[in-house]
């Protein structure tokens, strides 16, 4: 029943544009991208979306280099037609609390910043998505086709009944 609930709350959340209820045995990813409105945005909200439906304790954020609002209005359209309603969200910069404690930073086409380093950080690049606000579908799927590897790679623990 608890994974039930893990899993509802986690995709409202995800439609909410809010972060989905902490759960500590919850693998932690980070996705960073120039300006946190939009590459980082769409992989952090499919990786909670992808989550939930199976029942994995993920928590993921979105950050960015240089953070910029609001989200471009034709990213936010095609959010809503998957289903996700990022109406409220708030691009923010990435900070060293950001990471604490993640299992996975993930860079989508920008370099980590100068304190990332000797960290012990597990970094991933994601170069060569597709530009989002001029291909979006296939952005998108490239970036769900590296989270299916990527929570292949977390194993997460299934939330607990």
């Amino acid at each position: 029943m608890r994974s039930l609930i893990v899993a509802i709350l986690a995709a409202a959340a995800a439609a909410s544009g809010a972060s989905p209820p902490r759960d500590s045995a919850a693998a932690k990813v980070v996705f960073v991208c120039a300006h946190g409105n939009v590459k980082s945005l769409i992989a952090s909200e499919w990786l909670r979306r992808v989550a939930a439906e199976r029942g994995l304790a993920v928590e993921s954020v979105a950050r960015g280099i240089d953070p910029e609002n609001p989200v471009p209005a034709a990213i936010a359209e095609h959010l809503r037609g998957d289903g996700i309603d990022v109406s409220s969200y708030v691009a923010r910069g990435l900070a060293p609390v950001d990471a604490a404690g993640a299992a996975r930073l993930v860079l989508i086409g920008v370099e980590p910043p100068a304190w990332v380093a000797g960290r012990g950080l597990s970094v991933d690049r994601w170069d060569g998505i597709p530009p989002a606000s001029e291909r979006y579908a296939a952005s998108r799927d490239a970036m769900r086709a590296r989270i299916e590897t990527l929570l292949g790679e977390l194993k997460p623990p299934k939330a607990t009944r």
